[in-house]
């Protein structure tokens, strides 16, 4: 359209690159119409799915005036077609019911059929780009799923199947639908909530026959798919059935000693069932014979009719009216040299005409033995938590007690197990139970317990405990307890949170909350918190702590405050407990009341402070209450929070812990937090980093200064290579324990037990390990792993230990030393005594300085407040004095 006149000439014009090759009709200027030729899906797949066109216009004024406009034309590819095949056989040994898988989720067609059914895909042997080799017996899925449409979204209406082709497959048709519209993928499983069955939804069984006269079955589906613009597509997929027979499963049932009985107990009498596949007969029935019953079948229409029976073993005889099919008998006699306790091993061998063989055996011991009992205590009605428990106590317990009873005639002794089951008659868990799951300790004892879980209000819980009593042939008894948990009184229970063991200084957080039955949120939302200090006790004790330090005084701490007043006035005297300068009623012992003020938030759950520097305290211990009170009731716990001046490398798990896992080294130092007397953690005078750092540079002066080392190790001699008497026994190997778990092999061949024996002349030392590398640091472990900082941790980072398998899994497991652990004492004291401090050594400082830069930064797990202060940063300096170090 022109303005002021007409238009006189149209122009088109292809302005994409790859399509200039595009031929445009115009007939003629004046025409504002054009044509061409669509592009092929090909040609469109090949240079791009649009094409852009000009159209310029010229007007008849003059002079001329010109506009142009640009079309964008886009080609409507279609769908794309992505097939997966999935094609799985049967499992013979899936449990219907159960989450094979662990899952969560019981799903009976994926954890029935496990075994892949595939044998060739798309272009594998020789198959075409659309040809899948299957096995007889699958459960198959053809999925389209993966199909896409280039220009938009597929829907599950635009699938359509068809069956096209189908040959010798009367089977395979009655299990394959039809037709369906409407869905992306075709399944032979009808309906995925039904467990698919072996004979009505997989793809068929194969009439029984050898593989090798056996005719491939072919289908042929076809998948067309339709976009919404209209671009339609079909692709043929070819599935291939394969006759793929499996061998024949084959058991062996209960040995009968009288067949013909009237009831099972009299064909069972004298057999008694001892494990999977073994049984105890008695003698007698054993001498007259017992009868043994074989069952096989294959996977194949009349396969079972065909199958050969082979038995084999002492004192079998196959029953001479066994004939081909599923079952054969045979009888066991014991021969008459048979004494008590002699075993027997009876196999049947099982075999189809393709030559397809499986075999099943049985053990049969010969003894003269009586089945124990087994009695588990009578059923048990119980409230829940922490109102209950077994037997009734005041206050009750919240733990049942299970006191089971096995006897046996014959005297045998006994194995005791006990074990949580879905009902009375013993059935298994699964995890689609749901109800509670029993916390059974002590489960191979005459006597187990549980604690009880909470019940939700106005419900309970029915569960089964199975006591099992097995004799020493095997042969076992059970007896079921039924449990009755019921909702109790469902007190309101304060929780002040686990006990805490922390570094001094640090920020601690005080988790409190309530258990309870109950449910109602306004009662739950009318609750009240409330926090108190409740005491303290220091180690050492309170008396011998010394004045409030610097530090204390800059963090804002006064005289008292976290500590309990010590009895003396501000000049240091002693006051009587009656004095009028103490605060209100305290007295000697007594807590200072402005302690509190150190305490955040005392009326929310949650309660926050900071830890206190100890000076030179080892420990402190902070008792807390939490109270909570509802409109009825209040309750209140305590929890204990443990404030450690140092750290510590782990819990002490004997008396020799820090001597075992330190390898020795006087760098950790038993510490008593109970106050009970024994040591149960081990404590560090400096961050682990420094320890890492202090370590390395021993090492490295030990490399350096050899002669000092040796002297350190075994003491000085006047003459080495005679061992005159004027020598000297001061070294540390004469001083090391010989009580730290070392064979009196090993003790008797080590350096030390070499040098006093005059056996080494030279007085060797040990040889000096590399240096730890920060890199694999994670490689070292002294004991069991529970994290990846756990050797660098626990051995202080010194190279000590190496890496040990011990149950060759290829993970290292335990740290194992390169010579007995006297040795490991006595060398890491010979480091101390000759390199650990300036004094004993002029290189010390530049030794650890250069060991501290080259761990850098490395984070062992310090506390970034410890870090800032540690022997590492900003200079290495002397350590500080260490914690008493124990007796040997």
């Amino acid at each position: 359209m022109d303005p002021d006149g007409d238009i006189s000439k149209y122009k088109w014009e292809v302005l994409t690159d790859s399509y200039l090759w595009l031929t445009i009709n115009h007939a003629n200027e004046g025409s504002p119409t054009a044509t061409f030729e669509i592009p092929s899906s090909d040609l469109a797949a090949r240079f791009g799915p649009s094409i852009e066109f000009g159209l310029t216009v010229t007007d008849d004024g003059t002079p001329a005036a010109t506009s142009s406009f640009v079309v964008t034309f886009t080609i409507n590819q279609p769908p794309v077609i992505e097939f997966n095949v999935w094609a799985k056989r049967l499992n013979p040994d899936d449990l219907a019911g159960y989450d094979d898988d662990q899952n969560g989720i019981i799903d009976d067609n994926g954890e029935r059929y496990t075994l892949e059914g595939i044998i060739n895909g798309p272009g594998e042997n020789g198959n075409d780009d659309n040809e899948w080799h299957i096995r007889d017996g699958s459960l198959l899925v053809i999925d389209g799923s993966g199909t896409f449409d280039p220009n938009g979204q597929l829907m599950a209406d635009d699938f359509v199947w068809e069956r096209m082709y189908a040959s010798n497959v009367g089977t395979v048709t009655q299990s394959l639908p039809d037709g369906v519209s409407g869905k992306k993928s075709l399944t032979t499983d009808e309906d995925p909530d039904t467990p698919a069955s072996d004979k009505s939804e997989t793809v068929a069984l194969l009439p029984y026959g050898p593989t090798s006269e056996a005719d491939p079955y072919y289908l042929y589906y076809r998948l067309t798919v339709t976009d919404d613009d209209g671009a339609r597509v079909a692709q043929v997929i070819k599935i291939v059935i394969f006759d793929y027979p499996s061998h024949p499963d084959v058991t062996i049932g209960y040995p009968e000693s009288d067949p013909q009985g009237s009831n099972e107990a009299a064909r069972r009498a004298g057999v008694q069932a001892a494990g999977k596949n073994r049984y105890v007969v008695s003698p007698e029935a054993a001498h007259k014979g017992i009868t043994l019953t074989a069952t096989g079948k294959v996977d194949r229409q009349g396969g079972s009719t065909q199958l050969t029976h082979v038995w084999s073993g002492s004192g079998v005889v196959p029953n001479p009216s066994n004939q081909l099919g599923v079952t054969s008998a045979a009888v066991f006699t014991s021969p008459p040299d048979t004494v008590d306790g002699d075993s027997f091993t009876i196999e049947v061998e099982i075999s189809d005409p393709a030559q397809h063989s499986n075999s099943a055996s049985v053990e049969l011991v010969v003894a003269e033995n009586a089945v124990p009992t087994a009695t588990a205590p009578p059923d048990i009605d119980t409230p829940d938590g922490n109102d209950g428990g077994f037997p009734l106590t005041d206050p009750p317990t919240g733990v049942v007690v299970l006191r089971g009873i096995g006897f046996d005639s014959d005297g045998d002794s006994l194995a005791f197990k006990w074990r949580q089951v879905a009902d009375s008659s013993g059935t298994p868990l699964t995890l689609a139970w749901k109800g509670p799951r029993l916390p059974l300790s002590d489960t191979t004892e005459e006597t187990s317990s549980f604690k009880l879980p909470e019940v939700t209000t106005g419900t309970q819980y029915v569960v089964h405990v199975e006591f099992e009593v097995t004799d020493k042939w095997g042969v076992s008894a059970t007896d079921v307890v039924r449990i009755t948990i019921r909702d109790g009184n469902d007190d309101l229970r304060a929780r002040a949170g686990p006990d805490q063991r922390v570094p001094s200084g640090s920020f601690v957080r005080l988790q409190g909350g309530f258990s309870s039955g109950i449910v109602s949120e306004d009662t739950i939302a009318a609750l009240t918190y409330s926090w108190a200090y409740k005491g303290i006790d220091t180690h050492p004790p309170t008396e011998d702590r010394p004045p409030v330090t610097d530090l204390e005084i800059k963090e804002g701490f006064t005289e008292g405050q976290w500590f309990p007043y010590d009895g003396k006035d501000a000049d240091g005297n002693d006051v009587d407990d009656d004095d009028s300068t103490l605060e209100g009623n305290q007295t000697k012992g007594d807590y200072h009341p402005t302690v509190g003020s150190k305490i955040k938030i005392t009326n929310k759950k949650y309660l926050y402070f900071d830890a206190p520097q100890l000076g030179n305290f080892n420990s402190v211990k902070l008792t807390f209450e939490l109270t909570i009170s509802s409109v009825n009731e209040t309750q209140s716990d305590t929890v204990v929070i443990t404030v450690v001046n140092g750290f510590f490398s782990g819990v002490i798990d004997g008396p020799d812990f820090c001597t075992n896992l330190s390898l020795g080294g006087p760098a950790t130092y038993p510490f008593d937090t109970t106050g009970d007397g024994i040591a149960d953690v081990c404590s560090l005078i400096g961050t682990r980093r420094f320890s890492v750092a202090r370590q390395n540079a021993l090492e490295y002066l030990a490399v350096l200064n050899p002669d000092a080392f040796k002297d350190a190790l075994h003491g000085l001699v006047d003459d080495p290579d005679t061992f005159d008497v004027d020598e000297s026994t001061n070294g540390t190997c004469a001083s090391a324990p010989t009580d730290l778990g070392d064979s009196e092999e090993a003790l008797s061949k080590d350096i030390c037990a070499r040098a006093a024996q005059k056996l080494d002349p030279e007085r060797s030392i040990p040889a000096v390990p590399d240096p730890v590398d920060p890199i694999h640091a994670t490689v070292f472990f002294s004991g069991t792993i529970d994290g990846p900082d756990f050797c660098t941790n626990l051995s202080l980072g010194g190279p000590t230990t190496y890496p040990f398998d011990s149950n060759s899994n290829e993970v290292a497991d335990a740290c194992v030393l390169p010579f007995t652990r006297r040795v490991a004492v006595a060398r890491q004291n010979a480091l101390e005594t000759a390199f650990g401090s300036k004094k004993a050594n002029s290189q010390y400082p530049a030794a650890l300085a250069a060991a501290c830069a080259a761990l850098g930064t490395l984070d062992f797990g310090d506390a970034p407040a410890a870090l800032a202060e540690d022997g590492c940063n900003p200079q290495p300096t002397e350590t500080g004095s260490p914690l008493p170090t124990p007796a040997t």
